[in-house]
């Protein structure tokens, strides 16, 4: 099945190998997708993390810059998908065999799946911190616990380790 899919890019491979600007494009786009959809995601990551929002508003506000900012991280990921596929299909006998390669697919894919969490539980946030029934307790400034915030953090911490992993593997998988 490799030599097929091997002998299937090959076109596209010598393309790649025979070209000097579609290599540098490509990786172009693949790293700076990764540095702004990253880089704003580890940053509101850590705005999850640091917030103790106090208020049903402060908390519907919160919710709805982190809304925002997974619109801006979405789309650069699209565009990691894509440059990454270009990038695996100019070599693909190295990648499909290479353990760093899987363990950085392993790693997306569990940054991809916790997005997807996160946006759900962002909702859910919007949701309860809109809701005329959730109360914030003025003695402890505390919310209802029907607001989802700690889900949130956990998300953040998952999504930063998770950014990591995929940048330290794509470094790695560089020298491959």
């Amino acid at each position: 099945m490799l030599e097929t899919l091997t002998t299937l890019l090959l076109p596209w491979s010598e393309l790649y190998a025979d070209s000097a600007w579609i290599p540098t494009t490509i990786l172009a786009v693949h790293v700076l997708a990764l540095f702004a959809g990253g880089g704003i995601a580890i940053a509101a990551d850590r705005r999850v993390l640091l917030a103790t929002p106090g208020t049903r508003e402060a908390y519907q506000a919160a919710a709805e810059d982190l809304r925002t900012t997974h619109a801006i991280v979405i789309g650069s990921i699209a565009m990691m998908v894509l440059s990454g596929i270009a990038l695996a299909a100019s070599d693909i006998g190295t990648f499909a065999v290479s353990k760093v390669f899987w363990a950085k697919m392993a790693a997306f894919t569990v940054l991809i799946a916790n997005g997807a969490y996160m946006r759900r539980t962002e909702s859910r946030v919007l949701t309860a911190a809109t809701d005329a029934g959730v109360v914030i307790d003025k003695t402890t400034q505390w919310p209802s616990p029907h607001l989802p915030w700690a889900v949130l953090k956990r998300s953040a911490t998952i999504s930063l380790v998770s950014w990591f992993c995929v940048v330290l593997l794509g470094v790695v998988l560089s020298d491959i």
